[in-house]
């Protein structure tokens, strides 16, 4: 019985090792040309956005809510993070 488990074992590891390999150029995929950063984080819209002057805003009710960075405008947040549990961020229009 100890020699057919080392055979299962074997041929699993077999089988593991076989589902790997080189790709072939034609199938993958394309490299992309925007940034990591670029793909997670919205980009500046001054009509939902505003420029904040750190990394996250502490709200009233407690949570911690984090901005968003980019190399043009520095940090910015969307004006209603908070909701009604302030502090107001951006200034009102």
């Amino acid at each position: 019985m100890p020699q057919n488990r080392a055979t299962l074992m074997c041929i699993a590891a077999l089988l593991m090792a076989g589902c790997g390999g080189a790709m072939d150029e034609a199938t993958a995929e394309p490299a992309t040309t925007e940034s990591a950063s670029q793909a997670l984080y919205p980009e500046y819209d001054p009509d939902i956005h505003c420029l904040v002057s750190s990394q996250y805003v502490s709200c009233r009710s407690g949570p911690t809510m984090y901005a968003y960075y980019s190399p043009d405008w520095g940090y910015y947040i969307n004006r209603d993070v908070c909701g009604r549990n302030g502090p107001l961020i951006c200034p009102l229009y």
